[in-house]
């Protein structure tokens, strides 16, 4: 007799290699599914320091904690008047980090603020998605979020695709393969407030400024209202506030995120003898002109769908 040990070891059957192999292709195809059914949207731990300098920009109340309280109109000037509960309020009434703060990065690093009037406290990914256009779409979404119209939350991504947070809520999810996009019913129903967040994450991810012209359409710089945007095919800006005078000359308050993600905030004008958040009207009448650090074309102003 031959002892246990002593005896060879038979081969796995080519039958059994290939069940194997199936098994290990069909939970790897699962595990990808759930995943990508399911983003997680997570809070970047954000530092907000003061800059300990003084960029003198001018019409700003330091003791104001919303943009309608912390920037002052020009001389001459009142804001335009907005219905309650608008977009335009909700942006007035936007909380601010104190002003001086330094540009919080969403990893936890900081920048130099100089070209920002003013900082909104708003969280960011700790991904890293939420740019320029991301951060528009985030506020545009949590503007209906927060008065519960969220049959209006639905972005297009850079595809042409539309991805509708009311079918997400209810479980739907898309899958994206390059070009490609669909929708599955992948998830449970889940209105949490987290889903949400996870929701934008999947926006955030395949949306950008090109989705954005996709969904807009060019205006002329004298119907600019507040929730416009101002996009090229490498940024976008957003008109956060408006100004006007009594002989009808307009300004506006215009606010960007930009690579890498760090809080939306408005842009001071530097041209001047001395920096302001207000750009007039007259610049952005111009064939070309430069908000922050980014040049535009008239026929970059547009509106998002029908606009606010």
């Amino acid at each position: 007799m031959y002892s246990s040990e002593s005896k060879t070891k038979k081969p796995w059957s080519k039958k059994r290699i290939i069940i194997i192999v199936c098994i290990a292709v069909v939970l790897t195809a699962l595990a990808v599914v759930y995943f990508r059914a399911n983003p997680k949207w997570k809070a970047a731990k954000l530092t907000v320091e003061p800059s300990g300098k003084s960029y003198g920009i001018q019409h700003i109340d330091p003791k104001g904690m919303t943009v309608q309280t912390r920037i002052k109109t020009p001389d001459g000037y009142k804001r335009v008047s907005v219905d309650e509960g608008s977009f335009g309020e909700y942006l007035r009434d936007y909380k601010l980090l104190p002003d001086g703060s330094e540009l919080p990065v969403y990893d936890g690093t900081t920048m130099s603020a100089a070209d920002a009037a003013a900082i909104f406290d708003i969280s960011l990914g700790d991904d890293g998605y939420q740019q320029c256009a991301d951060s528009i779409i985030r506020l545009y979404s949590d503007y209906y979020y927060e008065t519960k119209q969220f049959d209006k939350i639905s972005f297009m991504f850079s595809n042409g695709d539309v991805c509708r947070y009311d079918r997400w809520r209810k479980g739907g999810r898309m899958f994206v393969f390059g070009s490609v996009s669909f929708e599955l019913p992948a998830a449970f129903p889940d209105d949490s407030e987290q889903q949400y967040r996870n929701y934008l994450k999947e926006v955030m991810n395949y949306a950008g400024t090109l989705s954005l012209q996709k969904e807009s359409k060019v205006i002329d710089s004298d119907e600019l209202q507040i929730g416009d945007i101002i996009c090229n095919d490498s940024h976008v800006v957003m008109i956060v506030d408006m100004a006007v005078n009594e002989k009808g000359e307009k300004c506006y308050l215009i606010g960007q995120s930009f690579i890498p993600a760090v809080c939306f905030h408005i842009i001071a004008d530097r041209d001047g003898k001395q920096a302001t958040p207000w750009f007039t009207q007259e610049r952005l009448d111009r064939e070309s002109f430069k908000l922050g650090d980014y040049i535009f074309k008239k026929e970059n102003i547009r509106r998002w769908k029908d606009g606010f």
